[in-house]
């Protein structure tokens, strides 16, 4: 069976233009919703896990807009809100707020268990120090937190990139729509759907590959486990070879020198010592 479909790819070249401004829409899309959606998920997980009411409304606030679906948020916002309350919204911001809202909850349970994860003992020892409570936070335990779930919230950058397609329903002038007008003029619908295939492929790749490079920047990733594993193993080394080289002036590391008052103070006897005697 031979096929009858003739291929030309000319016409996706000729369409650059318009793949250009509608990845300019996309991209701004993306990055606001991606903005929006940090923020607010931090908000909903610190009230996720304060007690009482406000407990029960961000639970049922994660619960609800991870339960329905993205093609309903935008539909209901775009023309539901229209109607019903006088809300017109512009298919970009419509797309930006239903992507907001159903991404925030998705990282707000991220940011939670991010924020658990925090050994207990870290805000301890700040509260001791005289911090607050806010200042513990803000200083100890959210930068740790921040590295706990940046993998997590790579994957959920990646996918509002795709999700971000879904506002082409609406009319947004995104890269989906872009290509799904140029298929209506030329007829050649496999040529369109698999350039914008490539290019959705392609910016996820990117994302992908900055936000490695940025985890082992920060010390998160395999790269830095490994890069912490070598500092052990020297740290290791330098332990074994100051116990075989007591001599200070031997020893391999010099972190590992004692302080001359350090044998001072050893040979000072405590009264009670003489007591004992």
């Amino acid at each position: 069976m031979f096929l009858t479909y003739t291929f030309d790819w000319s016409v996706v070249f000729k369409s650059i233009p318009f793949f250009e401004r509608g990845i300019a829409i996309s991209v701004r899309i993306t990055v606001l919703s991606m903005i929006f959606s940090l923020v607010l998920g931090l908000i909903v997980a610190l009230a996720r896990m304060t007690p009482g009411p406000i407990g029960l409304i961000a639970f049922a606030y994660v619960q609800v807009f991870r339960a329905l679906s993205l093609y309903v948020y935008i539909l209901f916002l775009y023309f539901g809100l229209a109607l019903v309350l006088g809300i017109d919204l512009d298919p970009v911001t419509a797309g930006v707020v239903a992507l907001t809202l159903l991404n925030s909850a998705y990282m707000a349970e991220i940011y939670r268990a991010a924020i658990q994860a925090v050994d207990p003992g870290q805000r301890e020892a700040a509260r001791s120090l005289g911090l607050g409570s806010i200042s513990t936070f803000a200083t100890v335990v959210f930068p740790q937190a921040w590295r706990i779930a940046i993998p997590s919230l790579v994957n959920q950058f990646t996918d509002i990139i795709k999700d971000s397609s879904v506002v082409a329903l609406i009319g947004a002038s995104d890269l989906m729509h872009q290509t799904i007008e140029r298929v209506s003029f030329y007829q050649r619908p496999f040529e369109f759907y698999t350039a914008v295939a490539v290019i959705y492929l392609v910016m996820v790749v990117i994302v992908a590959q900055l936000a490695i490079e940025l985890a082992q920047a920060r010390g998160v990733g395999a790269g830095a486990d490994q890069s912490r594993a070598r500092q052990d193993r020297r740290a290791l080394a330098y332990r074994r070879a100051s116990d075989h080289n007591p001599d200070p002036a031997l020893s391999s590391d010099p972190r590992h020198a004692r302080c001359p008052s350090h044998d001072v103070l050893h040979r000072i006897r405590h009264p009670r010592d003489d007591a004992h005697r």
